[in-house]
């Protein structure tokens, strides 16, 4: 083993990496940019949650006392620190729900302090607005906690119930009567996730496959031979898009029914829909691969736009962190993104049930982001970088 040679062949390798711009750029600017975008947002705090409480309840007398058990159990809801509890009317709250921004609602009926006493069981009316399991079920567990709470509060008129010939509270227990405006109980994480996972994998696979292709093409010097034809860049464009785009939407369906009916995920809305909106992340994917490729000279330099391309995408996408929650200074930088109007779109097919209509902004948008970035794609078709 000759130490010389080893030496001088390490040397020519950091010599070629350091000649290397976009190399060093991957090596000490990308992971800068995406270690201070994921740690802004780990740090940022959840947004409170919000319910509210239509409380009817007309109380019964306890104990020789006047005793009201909504007014305990709201008083108990409001002192709790995972959610906003507001005070609403049966309209407002049915109309909050409805529009999101409610995450559940209780009511409380006029006789439900009298129900107690006399069935023994403390029973929650609840709505879930259900689009995120997660959320409910983080609420299921908090309501039966603070209904628990609001027995413990009529212990002390134990001996009163008794020596009245009233019930004990006991035995009481909490129970949730659930019902869910989005979703269900069958609903888990995975329900949710895998819509916006959908939209990741199909963005990525078809990125890599378009871009890898396209800088085949280029520096075999198709393109070049195609521009001494009459033929115009646009069409060039368009041409290898529409052959591209029939693999694209090709993965997009098996991602999608393997998805579906092999993970068996639970979903609302029509799969059809949901296709329509791959479809326009297809074609903003492989646009974007065909513009990028542009700045590449191999195959490896095409890979390093992965971190900054889709990586960031999937930090800013809403696919980990609501965009809702982010700093002020992302959320912009979010809605440029075209996996951010995807996932929302599919969220709210798969999980809420809506129509294309009801996302017709997030249409609006990818389709904007697909037209600037064909145009941009037209613009350097045919540049050759060695």
């Amino acid at each position: 083993m000759n130490l010389s040679r080893i030496i001088i062949l390490a040397r020519r390798v950091a010599q070629q990496l350091v000649a290397d711009k976009r190399t060093l750029a991957l090596i000490i600017v990308v992971p800068v940019i995406l270690l201070t975008v994921a740690g802004v947002l780990i740090r940022v705090e959840p947004s409170g949650l919000t319910i509210a409480v239509v409380n009817q309840d007309e109380g019964l007398a306890l104990g020789g006392q006047s005793v009201n058990l909504g007014d305990r159990l709201t008083e108990n809801l409001q002192n709790f620190d995972l959610f906003d509890t507001k005070l609403m009317t049966t309209d407002d709250a049915k109309r909050q729900i409805e529009n999101g921004d409610l995450d559940a609602v209780i009511t409380l009926p006029p006789d439900f302090s009298a129900e107690v006493a006399q069935s023994r069981q403390l029973n929650l009316n609840v709505q879930f607005e259900g689009s995120n399991p997660t959320v409910a079920e983080r609420l299921r567990n908090a309501f039966e906690q603070v209904g628990d709470q609001a027995l413990a509060g009529l212990a002390t008129l134990q001996a009163g119930n008794e020596s009245d010939g009233n019930p004990s509270t006991a035995a009481i227990e909490t129970n949730l009567q659930a019902t869910y405006l989005n979703g269900g109980p069958e609903f888990d994480t995975l329900d949710y996730t895998a819509s916006a996972l959908i939209g990741v994998f199909v963005f990525l696979f078809v990125f890599i496959l378009t871009s890898i292709s396209f800088l085949r093409e280029r520096l075999a010097g198709t393109l070049e031979r195609l521009q001494a034809t009459p033929i115009q860049p646009l069409e060039i464009i368009i041409g290898y898009m529409l052959g591209f785009l029939i693999f694209g939407l090709l993965q997009g369906v098996v991602t999608l029914l393997y998805t579906v009916f092999v993970l068996n995920i639970h979903y609302h809305g029509n799969l059809l829909n949901v296709f329509v909106i791959e479809s326009l992340l297809v074609v903003v994917s492989v646009n974007l691969g065909i513009f990028l490729s542009t700045f590449a000279r191999n195959e490896f330099q095409v890979l390093q736009f992965i971190p900054l391309v889709v990586v960031t995408q999937v930090f800013l996408g809403g696919v980990l962190w609501p965009i809702e929650e982010m700093p002020g200074w992302l959320q912009p930088i979010a809605y440029m993104m075209p996996l951010t109007h995807a996932n929302t779109a599919l969220r709210a097919i798969m999980m809420t049930g809506e129509s294309l209509g009801g996302v017709w902004v997030q249409i609006v948008a990818l389709v904007a982001i697909g037209v600037a970035v064909i145009g941009l794609s037209a613009r350097t078709a045919g540049r050759v970088r060695m």
